[in-house]
C-alpha cells in the first residue's frame, strides 16, 4: 500500500509538469498534424511507389486510375517496365484493353501485376484496388439490371456489400502517425528521466536514505510512475489524433499494448543512461544520438525488404531495435514474441543501469 502511494504521488507530479504534458501529448500531435495537413495538400496518390499501365480502349479504366489516385500513369508498355527495372517504382499494374469491356458484360477482369522482388509495401495499395475493382463492377451489374441508374443511388440501394482490407494490416497513413509517435516516445524519454538527476541535485533522494524506504521501493516507485505517465500521455494523444484526424487505427488494444512495452523500453534506456553519465547534457544528448541511431537503422530495415539495394546486415540489425518489435507487433496485430523481446530489452536496460541506490543518491 505505501509502494502504490508513493507511484501515485510521483505520477501526480509528473502529470503537473507542463514540461511532460507539451512534450508527450501537445507535440505529437501538432506534428502529426501537420504531416496529415501536408500529406493531404500534396498528393492524393498513395505512398508506396506504384504505377498503371494504362491501356484500356474504353473509359473505366480512367475512373479506376481516379477512385484509385495514382499519379505514375504509362501507356507503354516497354516505358514502363524500364522504370521498374530501374527502381523507380516498385509495381506495375496493367489495365487490360479489354478492360471496359470485360465489365460491360459482367466479367471481372484480371489486372496483370509486375515486380522484380516481392515485398510487403504494396499489400495494402493491392488491397484498396481490389475494392474499387470490385465496386466498379458491382455499379455496372446494378445498371445493366436497371436496379440504379448512377452509382451515387448505390448508397441507398437495398443490396450492401463492403470489401475491407485485410485483418491486420492497417492504412499507410495511421501506421506512420504510429513510426512517428514512437519516435517521439524513446527520444523525449530523457524529459521525464531527467527527474532523477534533479532529484539527486536536491539531495532529495538523499533524504529519502532516512525513511525506511528500500532503495528498491524508491526507484521502482519512480520508475513505475514515469511509465504510467507516458502510457497515460501517448494513449491519450493517440484518442485524440483517431477523433481528430480520422486516422485508421487496427485492434487499439495492441497499440495501447506496445505504448505501455515502448514506454518501459524507453524509461528503462533513460534511468540507465542517467545512472551512469550523473551529467544532464551528456544524458540528453546520448539519449537523442541512441533513439536517432535505432530509428533510422528500423526504417533502413524496412525499406529493405522491399529494395535489393539495402544490405542484408542492415535489415538484420534493425530487428535488434524495439522499433522493430512495436511496429510490427501493431501493424500485424501480433502479441508473442513480440511483448517478450520488448520486456528483455527493457530488463536489459534497466539492469545494465543497476547501481546500488544509496551510491546514487550521494
Amino acid at each position: 500500500m505505501k509502494f502504490i502511494r508513493m507511484v501515485f504521488v510521483n505520477a501526480k507530479k509528473y502529470l503537473k509538469d507542463y514540461k511532460n504534458i507539451v512534450m508527450m501529448f501537445i507535440l505529437p500531435i501538432l506534428c502529426v498534424g501537420m504531416v496529415h495537413f501536408l500529406n493531404g495538400n500534396s498528393s492524393t496518390g498513395l505512398d508506396a511507389k506504384v504505377a498503371i499501365l494504362h491501356l484500356d480502349k474504353g473509359t473505366l479504366g480512367n475512373e479506376l486510375i481516379a477512385d484509385l489516385g495514382v499519379n505514375s500513369i504509362f501507356d507503354n508498355k516497354e516505358q514502363a517496365l524500364k522504370e521498374l527495372r530501374t527502381y523507380n517504382i516498385i509495381a506495375l499494374y496493367e489495365i487490360p484493353d479489354n478492360f471496359t469491356e470485360e465489365i460491360d458484360k459482367g466479367i471481372k477482369p484480371k489486372i496483370n501485376v509486375y515486380k522484380l522482388e516481392e515485398g510487403n509495401n504494396t499489400q495494402v495499395f493491392e488491397a484498396q484496388l481490389e475494392q474499387k475493382l470490385n465496386q466498379l463492377l458491382k455499379v455496372k451489374i446494378l445498371k445493366n439490371n436497371n436496379i440504379i441508374q448512377d452509382k451515387k443511388e448505390i448508397a441507398n440501394n437495398f443490396i450492401k456489400i463492403q470489401y475491407n482490407l485485410k485483418s491486420g494490416f492497417m492504412d499507410d497513413e495511421a501506421f506512420m502517425t504510429i513510426v512517428l509517435v514512437m519516435f517521439f516516445l524513446v527520444a523525449f524519454s530523457a524529459n521525464i528521466s531527467m527527474d532523477l538527476l534533479i532529484l539527486r541535485k536536491e539531495k532529495i533522494l538523499k533524504r529519502f536514505l532516512s525513511t525506511n524506504n528500500t532503495g528498491y521501493q524508491i526507484m521502482g516507485s519512480i520508475y513505475v510512475s514515469m511509465v504510467i505517465v507516458q502510457i497515460f500521455m501517448y494513449t491519450t494523444s493517440f484518442i485524440v489524433m483517431n477523433v481528430v484526424f480520422k486516422l485508421a487505427f487496427q485492434n487499439f488494444g495492441v497499440l495501447i499494448l506496445n505504448i505501455a512495452l515502448m514506454s518501459m523500453v524507453s524509461i528503462s534506456l533513460g534511468v540507465m543512461l542517467v545512472r551512469i553519465f550523473k551529467d544532464p547534457g551528456v544524458v540528453s544528448l546520448v539519449i537523442n544520438m541512441v533513439s536517432m541511431g535505432m530509428f533510422f537503422l528500423y526504417i533502413a530495415g524496412l525499406i529493405g525488404e522491399s529494395s535489393s539495394k539495402v544490405p542484408s546486415i542492415i535489415i538484420t540489425l534493425s530487428k535488434f531495435t524495439p522499433f522493430y518489435w512495436a511496429l510490427e507487433s501493431v501493424e500485424k496485430s501480433i502479441i508473442f514474441p513480440n511483448s517478450f523481446v520488448l520486456i528483455l530489452i527493457a530488463l536489459t536496460f534497466f539492469s545494465a543501469g543497476s547501481i546500488k541506490y544509496s551510491r546514487f543518491a550521494k
